[in-house]
């Protein structure tokens, strides 16, 4: 019998790692603690691509909850690399590995090869028409390794038992981070801590983010959560489901005091009952488990959060968008925005560019802030064109028009689902821009994978029928 593995036959480590060590002390005397994370980047690095090399299933979740947790950052070669981004660049080493394990090849659709367009159109204006390309392409190289979880997931999904693994996992990392927000909101209230929580975000009102980037983040997230429970609650009338929409993603919704993501729910709520009734989901007993568990967590919520919600919706006001601060910051930043999307219209100016150009002192000593451009299709036309722009939308247009289609022939609640979440995501990032992190690019992966699926089962099945008429 066979006792050894390819594991036992791997070199002893030991000596390599004194080497690195050394090398470490040797160079930065006087800095153990780079001198520490050498050491345990050097063994966990290389592990975890192994690892990921071996297992999809390990790597699907490294991608999905590295996904989860923005926040988490540190400062590697001058930029601020997440999670997200470590993942991703570990999965350009993993993925020839994992390539030769397919049984099949990836089955690309449309959609795949615009969002190759617009990356593309992105890296060209950095590289190319930026005022700093050093700088931008940086920044572009960054926002591609954010958006590479996409077409990671689309080249480890290969069925639908796969799909289930990135899908439960989507759903168990969200809820945690999710739940650390709630917690992190009642802390700081009960006892005062700060973690998880921008205190003076609003002036006076605090902002919860949990392990998102920040509190708007935070509420699109949740948002987006809280819709895609109720859709697989309305389909398979788990309490579990009804538990999670409630008190995970409403929940956060509130305790990130996000004027968007709170609009966002409520216009979503019009599609998804629309969906329900077409599909004769909706009974008196559904409807009063949702209406009740919504109820309370609104009586359980409001006592902390109405007042703040009070405060911030106080200041908006339509006929003078100066009344309120944030509104006011960004009409300034879009109408900049716009100013130096025009100075290079067809092919953008670089990633990120806005900050290189906008400064708030120009404005007077009053004014501060970061330059951000808070709508994701003013920030694509900024930085990659009217040529990025198209490829943005266009791979949106043909992602979803291809879900529909699948599903008005085979309805797949999973998919209904994340396309629903997904429109959560397109209103909250009118306002806030969301597709530089990698957690939206993961969703679209999901649903990129389930079309790609539900596609080749119906060829597959076209095929058989017109094979036995044969």
């Amino acid at each position: 019998m066979r006792t050894s593995s390819s594991i036992a036959s791997l070199p002893n480590p030991t000596p390599l790692l004194f080497l690195i060590t050394a090398v470490a002390i040797f160079v930065w005397p006087d800095a153990v603690g780079i001198t520490a994370i050498s050491v345990v980047a050097a063994i966990t690095l290389p592990t975890a691509v192994i690892l990921m090399a071996r297992s999809p299933h390990t790597a699907l979740i490294a991608l999905i909850v590295a996904s989860a947790v923005p926040r988490i950052s540190a400062q590697i070669g001058g930029l601020n690399a997440r999670p997200e981004h470590v993942v991703s660049g570990l999965m350009i080493l993993a993925v020839p590995f994992l390539w030769k394990k397919r049984t099949q090849p990836v089955q690309w659709i449309k959609a795949d090869y615009w969002a190759v367009a617009y990356l593309g159109f992105l890296l060209f204006s950095s590289a190319i028409m930026s005022i700093a390309p050093l700088q931008t392409t940086k920044w572009a190289v960054q926002q591609i390794l954010a958006t590479l979880p996409y077409f990671w997931l689309r080249v480890l999904i290969t069925d639908w038992e796969r799909f289930r693994v990135a899908f439960n996992t989507l759903l168990i990392a969200s809820a945690a981070t999710l739940i650390y927000a709630v917690v992190s909101f009642y802390s700081f209230l009960l006892f005062g801590s700060s973690f998880g929580v921008e205190v003076e975000q609003y002036g006076d009102i605090p902002a919860t983010y949990g392990l998102q980037y920040e509190a708007n983040m935070l509420g699109a997230y949740g948002a987006a959560f809280a819709i895609l429970m109720l859709v697989l609650y309305l389909q398979k009338q788990e309490e579990k489901y009804l538990l999670g929409y409630a008190l995970c993603g409403l929940a956060a919704v509130g305790a990130s005091l996000s004027r968007a993501a709170l609009g966002a729910v409520v216009l979503v709520m019009v599609p998804t009952v629309f969906f329900a009734f077409r599909r004769n989901l909706l009974n008196r007993k559904v409807l009063f488990s949702i209406a009740a568990t919504s109820l309370a967590t609104a009586l359980f919520l409001s006592p902390v959060i109405l007042p703040h919600f009070q405060e911030r919706f106080s200041t908006v006001d339509v006929s003078d968008i100066t009344a309120d601060p944030n509104s006011m910051t960004r009409a300034v930043q879009t109408v900049s925005a716009l100013d130096e999307a025009a100075k290079h219209p067809f092919f953008g100016g670089g990633a990120s560019s806005f900050q290189l150009a906008f400064n708030w002192e120009e404005l007077g000593p009053d004014w501060e802030g970061n330059a951000w451009i808070g709508n994701t299709e003013l920030r694509i036309l900024h930085d990659a064109g009217i040529a990025g722009l198209i490829g943005f939308t266009g791979f949106l247009i043909l992602l979803v028009r291809q879900a529909r289609k699948l599903l008005k022939r085979k309805l797949k609640i999973e998919l209904m689902a994340l396309l629903l979440s997904g429109l959560v995501y397109c209103i909250t990032f009118q306002t806030t821009e969301g597709t530089l992190l990698a957690f939206p690019w993961v969703l679209l992966g999901l649903i990129g994978c389930a079309v790609s699926i539900m596609a080749r089962e119906e060829n597959a099945g076209q095929l058989a029928i017109e094979s036995a008429r044969g």
